[in-house]
């Protein structure tokens, strides 16, 4: 392992992070809360305000981040105790072969496309704003290809870095808003949370919304819970970090809506005359997301291809680079079709990960280790958790199908990873640690 003193570039990938490089639960908390303020959260509360009313788009808001706390309570600790990513954690659930090609892949595609949406997000409004608020234009594609390189280059250098970013940016982002906030309802008033709204979606369809913006961050924790000494501080960073975090960019995005009929809060502050600070609230929040999904884009490309873990930062960039360029081919205008998708892929996946780590595995590390070519009992019991949500049309309801029918198969063919002749990977060890040599 490269020595990965704070001043360099972080190089592993899939082996356990050592001691020395975990980190404390408050400065985990930055980078989770960092997660959650960003334009897409506030367009999850224009989606929900302009299909039912202020108090149900609160609560289908609120339940659908409680889901996606509880998720990542459960598999972010499982990340906490082996000090991997989910990655290298699938090897078990799905064997090294299965995640390789099936999940591992999903997980990179998916995550290099939320690059690219945000990448398109950034983009278009950074243009809208210098051209709203100074006169000028400047191509789209080339907003969203500065920006994008800008983003990659912290996600290359790894967590640090993120870590870093997010601890100055979240406190300035949240006064940021709260000042736009003030300035917005001091300019337009309240009246407009008054408006009667025809309510076209239901409280359960606005839980499958609000799960689906974030469904892929809560079945990937892992990839930041690693950094945690243990599962108390993945408990703390995890709720600390998220909820604040997510109620309040829903709360904010909600009111924007309600109040003034655009959801970014950017925009309102060039609106009320301040875009400059439209400009800073925009960037930051974007950056400290989306470099995030580089990030863990990056650790999937390398399972994904079966890369040496010291090319973690040659294969974040190639991971960005395709994220920009799906940006610029024009991925914003298929939003709604991409996150369907990954809810109802993602929360199978999860399913899985959890019967697998906690019901057969005890939730004990000592009893978790990869399995060669492919768990079939994983795969199975993914593609039919898949197929009952899409059934019923709940998106998150493959969490249980899947769970259940894992259980269910295992009961009755047991995966070769749980073999009374297979040797754990911590056996095959003297110091009681995960083998290092996972991938």
């Amino acid at each position: 392992m490269e020595n990965k003193n704070s001043s360099q570039i972080e190089a592993f990938a899939l082996e356990p992070v050592a001691a020395e490089n975990r980190k404390s639960w408050i400065s985990v908390t930055f980078v989770q809360a960092g997660m959650f303020i960003c334009v897409p959260s506030l367009l999850l509360g224009a989606m929900l305000a302009q299909s039912m009313s202020f108090w149900h788009a609160a609560i289908a808001g609120i339940l659908g981040y409680l889901l996606t706390l509880v998720l990542t309570f459960v598999l972010g600790m499982q990340g906490a105790d082996l000090g991997i990513p989910t990655c290298a954690i699938c090897q078990s659930t799905f064997g090294r072969k299965g995640v390789r090609l099936i999940v591992s892949s999903l997980f990179g595609i998916s995550l290099m496309g939320w690059f690219g949406l945000q990448t398109s997000v950034c983009g278009e409004a950074f243009t809208n704003i210098i051209r709203e608020g100074f006169g000028f234009t400047i191509p789209v594609s080339v907003s969203s290809v500065i920006w994008g390189l800008i983003m990659l280059a912290t996600a290359v250098f790894g967590m640090n870095a993120l870590n870093k970013l997010d601890s100055l940016s979240v406190p300035l982002m949240v006064f940021i808003m709260l000042l736009g906030t003030v300035l917005a309802l001091r300019s337009y008033g309240t009246a407009g949370l008054g408006t009667e709204v025809e309510e076209s979606m239901s409280i359960l369809q606005g839980i499958g919304l609000s799960f689906s913006f974030s469904a892929v961050g809560a079945i990937t924790a892992a990839d930041i819970t690693r950094f945690q000494r243990n599962r108390k501080d993945t408990i703390k960073s995890s709720f600390w970090g998220i909820m604040p975090a997510a109620l309040f960019t829903l709360v904010l995005g909600i009111l924007m809506t309600k109040i003034t009929g655009v959801y970014d809060i950017s925009m309102v502050l060039v609106a009320v005359g301040i875009p400059f600070l439209g400009i800073i609230i925009l960037v930051l929040a974007t950056w400290t997301t989306n470099s995030l999904n580089a990030y863990c884009g990056g650790l999937n490309v390398i399972m994904t291809f079966n890369l040496p873990d010291n090319r973690r930062r040659e294969a974040t960039f190639a991971a960005g680079i395709v994220g920009i360029l799906l940006s610029v081919l024009g991925i914003l205008g298929h939003i709604e079709q991409f996150l369907s998708l990954l809810s109802y892929v993602f929360s199978a996946i999860g399913g899985v990960m959890i019967a697998d780590y906690w019901f057969v595995g005890k939730g004990k590390k000592e009893n978790w280790h990869p399995q060669e070519g492919y768990n079939w009992t994983g795969i199975i019991a993914t593609i039919l958790g898949v197929a009952g949500a899409a059934l019923i049309g709940i998106e998150y309801s493959g969490i249980l199908f899947a769970l259940v029918i894992f259980l269910i198969i295992e009961r009755f063919i047991p995966s070769q990873s749980r073999g009374e002749n297979t040797q754990s990977v911590n056996e095959k060890k003297s110091g009681g640690t995960i083998n290092e040599n996972i991938i």
